[in-house]
């Protein structure tokens, strides 16, 4: 294939040609229609009177915190073509953040501090495709 400039014919390495494997939109949305319904269903179940600490209502509105923040990481990933990469780790964060309080001793704070060390290290807006 010529390299001349003014031949218009793309070059078959230059192309980018959709990807085999890659997250059908009818399948993207799907998931984001079940994540949508389950969340729902969480912030139905989360109890309206809160309790003392460590108690198992407490333990229970935790248990759905986690579940709550698990959902809005998993639809993160999922709902573009491109992941904010920050978005994400922020994600990643606060899912760490109250997982540690229900696993205490598990160095889960350690991992969730480095998660927030590492949004400063990032390239702000960078997106991974």
């Amino acid at each position: 294939m010529s390299k001349n400039p003014e031949d218009k014919t793309p070059d078959p390495e230059d192309r980018r040609v959709a990807r085999e494997g890659q997250l059908k939109q009818e399948h993207r949305e799907s998931i984001l229609r079940a994540l949508k319904e389950t969340h729902e269903r969480v912030q139905e179940a989360y109890p309206e009177k809160s309790s003392p600490r460590l108690s198992q209502g407490w333990v229970d509105r935790r248990r759905l915190l986690l579940v709550d923040l698990a959902l809005n990481l998993c639809e993160e990933a999922v709902k573009g073509e491109t992941v904010g990469t920050r978005e994400l780790a922020e994600r990643v964060h606060s899912v760490l953040f109250v997982a540690k309080e229900l696993a205490p001793g598990h160095a889960i704070e350690k991992a969730a501090e480095q998660v927030l060390e590492a949004l400063g290290e990032g390239e702000p807006g960078l997106e991974v495709d």
